[in-house]
Formats: structure tokens, C-alpha cells, sequence
């Protein structure tokens, strides 16, 4: 994992450094979901065939979230399956 120092300008451009761009073997057109958590902005490379799957994810996460702040508890067994788990989390 390479990790390095960049800088918003004042346009609101980040540049991603060389080291960082070859490492992820991401190049000129890359498209990406920009995403900001609580002030964190991440970014995550667009593929086709994960948009799905990636925005689903980001779904069940928010749902978490929600039954979470609600009081919601749920006890899962660790020998349980990781779909048996996230059954009961998102039932």
C-alpha cells in the first residue's frame, strides 16, 4: 500500500500522487464514487461490474447504522456463515 500527501486547491482539485496512482494502476479517465463520512472523503475506483454490489453494501451500511442508533441488538455466533450473519443483521 503506498501512502503520500496531497492538496486541495482553491478549484476544489485533488491530485493524486504518481506513487499512489501507479500502485493502484489507476491512469487518465479513471472514474471514481466520491463519498464523505463524517468529514472523511473517500474515494473508490468505478468498476461495472462492482457498482452494484459496492452500492448495495453502502445500503446495508446505512441500514446498520440506523438500527444501531435506535438501540438495535443483535447476537450473531461466530461459527455462524458470514451470509447466516448478515441474515440476522439485516433480516
Amino acid at each position: 500500500m503506498e501512502v503520500s500527501i496531497t492538496k486541495m486547491s482553491e478549484n476544489g482539485q485533488v491530485v493524486i500522487p504518481a506513487e499512489v496512482r501507479k500502485d493502484a494502476g489507476i491512469g487518465p479517465s479513471t472514474k471514481f464514487i466520491v463519498f464523505n463520512h463524517d468529514g472523511n472523503i473517500m474515494l473508490k475506483q468505478m468498476k461495472k461490474e462492482s457498482l452494484v454490489k459496492d452500492m448495495e453494501l453502502i445500503d446495508k451500511i446505512n441500514r446498520s447504522e440506523t438500527q444501531i442508533s435506535s438501540g438495535k441488538v443483535v447476537k450473531a455466533n461466530t461459527k455462524m456463515k458470514n451470509e447466516e450473519i448478515d441474515d440476522l443483521l439485516m433480516g
